[in-house]
């Protein structure tokens, strides 16, 4: 195991060398870059991750800040759709576990997106995922409709906006779908047996708000879990608040904190809706720190969970977070490095720990070169089951 570990953590970190080496522009998902006729760099730093400005101008509604009037429809500008997928070389190797081993060249997967302005203060956005049949070559992908929404911006003012539809709740103060890395985040994944969990978007509506003081607020009203009964009543709550400290977004300048609370509700059993629906709770605290080209984004969150989403003879509490370092060496560089951990009664056994590392070379508009490794541990009844995955990939948008 030791050896294994070794090897593709040598092998990462010989990617990573090359990667602090090259010099190139940018990339991004092209979508609004076509639009404007402005580099890809207008919004990202190293795509999917927003930069401060793609940071505003998605709080903005998908309108440039200052620039509302100049701003152009659907039906004014270039179409508004763009395709990301990417594919190399997977490899996972899992002990004491179920999921097969992985040795082989695959396609990972292909969004479809959609976004832009329907009229003045009124934007949406919409990304499909088709299906994808497993088979050697390809990973699986289900047909999911992922995104869905309109936002309505500046109704009255800045401090009161509203997203409807299906989005991606405020509550994750770090994107699961603009993450750095393909190793997911373990906190947002974590939940009661085939419940909620923080990656997932959600159906619902959002009200946001902000000022030029570097405050702003979010809150929602969601349908939640989709494991209950189909006529299960949406009753999920949340609120998030952050502070920004110094100029910029706490993306690339800046230093932000937040706090976030969660209140929801779940059937236990979708086969027993005669069993009412239980409680769950999320509360959490975040940051994210830059200085110079580095930045730490941390997470931590804490839950509460009804017994009755376990099976268990008491509520369970759990914790955990991720401590993340990205490194900007040049314009067409990053690297990352992150620790995720989650911290689960002994009821449970399902304690979590994972390293990642890795980064990201853009040669070109819209390509990225994007090595990595991680190993990943998880308690279970039958004894510890961990797994070291590493991928050598090209993700690529137009």
């Amino acid at each position: 195991m030791k050896k294994i570990i070794s090897r593709y953590f040598l092998a990462a970190a010989g990617c990573l060398a090359l990667l602090a080496a090259a010099e190139a522009p940018a990339g991004a998902v092209p979508v609004f870059a076509r639009k404007y006729g402005f580099s890809c760099t207008m919004c990202h730093s190293n795509y999917p991750r927003l930069n401060d400005f793609g940071a505003r101008y998605r709080r903005n509604g998908y309108q440039l800040p200052g620039r509302e009037n100049d701003e152009k429809t659907i039906l004014q500008s270039p179409p508004p759709v763009a395709l990301r997928t990417n594919a190399g070389f997977n490899y996972s190797r899992v002990a004491n576990g179920a999921a097969a081993d992985v040795r082989q060249f695959q396609l990972n997967g292909l969004d479809l997106l959609s976004a832009g302005l329907i009229d003045r203060n009124i934007g949406y956005m919409f990304v499909y995922t088709p299906v994808i049949t497993p088979s050697r070559g390809s990973a699986a992908q289900d047909g999911v409709l992922e995104m869905a929404s309109v936002v309505f911006s500046k109704l009255g003012s800045s401090w009161l906006n509203v997203r409807a539809g299906r989005f991606e709740p405020a509550y994750a103060a770090h994107s699961p779908k603009r993450l750095l890395s393909v190793s997911p985040y373990e906190i947002y994944g974590f939940s009661f047996p085939n419940g909620l969990t923080f990656d997932q978007t959600q159906s619902g509506v959002e009200v946001t708000g902000y000022g030029r003081n570097g405050a702003s607020y979010a809150a929602g009203w969601v349908n939640g879990s989709e494991t209950g009964n189909a006529s299960q009543q949406a009753s999920d709550f949340y609120a998030r608040v952050e502070k920004v400290f110094g100029e910029g977004q706490g993306q690339t300048a800046g230093q932000r904190i937040g706090l976030m609370g969660y209140s929801g509700s779940a059937v236990p059993d979708s086969t027993l809706p005669a069993a009412g629906s239980k409680a769950f709770r999320r509360a959490g605290i975040d940051a994210s720190l830059n200085y110079s080209r580095l930045n730490l984004a941390l997470q931590y969150i804490n839950g509460t969970d009804s017994k009755a989403l376990w099976g268990k003879s008491a509520d369970v509490n759990f914790s955990g977070g991720l401590a993340e370092l990205s490194y900007l060496p040049a314009t067409s560089v990053v690297c990352f490095a992150r620790y995720d951990v989650v911290d689960t009664p002994s009821s449970v056994n399902m304690n979590i720990t994972k390293w990642t590392l890795g980064g990201r070379y853009y040669p070109a508009d819209n390509i990225a070169l994007h090595p990595e490794y991680s190993y990943r541990k998880q308690n279970s009844a039958g004894g510890d089951i961990t797994e070291n995955f590493f991928t050598a990939r090209l993700d690529y948008a137009f």
